[in-house]
């Protein structure tokens, strides 16, 4: 027969009591804690990953806007370098032809003297065969062939100068 035993069942409800406590105590509580702190630091982790994730697409950018400012500065200097050049080349020709012009007048001058020179030399020169020839006409009477002879010989001085 079944009978139902009052102390047993105290017994067992005393046991399932302590079986409660012992495993909330030692196993649910540490547990909980343990899925609570790691709940925590997931959630600090995938804090911390987003505000780096922001933190390094700032940076990215502001990578991107120094790049793109080095390279428009590296344009401008290479233009500033080309018209620097060009206005050096030009006046480097510039000079070059003022140079050459100057020269070119200097030499004129310098030929124009030469020439000058030369002329006097040879009025001088002319002159002197002249009144040479003359001299040597006065002195002696002239024929035809003393004519011949004196112009033969005062155009080969004159050749000859």
């Amino acid at each position: 027969m079944i009978s139902i035993n009052i102390y047993e069942i105290i017994m067992q409800m005393v046991n399932f009591l302590i079986l409660l406590y012992l495993l909330n105590r030692f196993l649910i509580k540490p547990l909980s804690e343990f899925i609570e702190k790691r709940s925590g630091d997931i959630k600090s982790d995938i804090e911390t990953a987003k505000e780096n994730k922001e933190e390094s697409s700032k940076l990215l950018e502001e990578q991107k806007s120094v790049l793109n400012n080095a390279r428009q500065e590296a344009k401008s200097i290479r233009e500033k370098a080309e018209q620097i050049s060009l206005k050096e080349k030009e006046q480097v020709l510039s000079d070059a032809k003022k140079e050459s012009e100057q020269m070119l007048k200097q030499a004129r001058k310098d030929i124009d003297l030469v020439v000058d020179k030369a002329k006097k030399d040879l009025v001088n020169e002319v002159g002197h065969l002249s009144i040479t020839l003359a001299e040597t006409v006065l002195k002696r009477t002239i024929d035809h062939k003393d004519k011949e002879t004196l112009i033969s010989d005062g155009l080969n001085k004159i050749s000859i100068s």
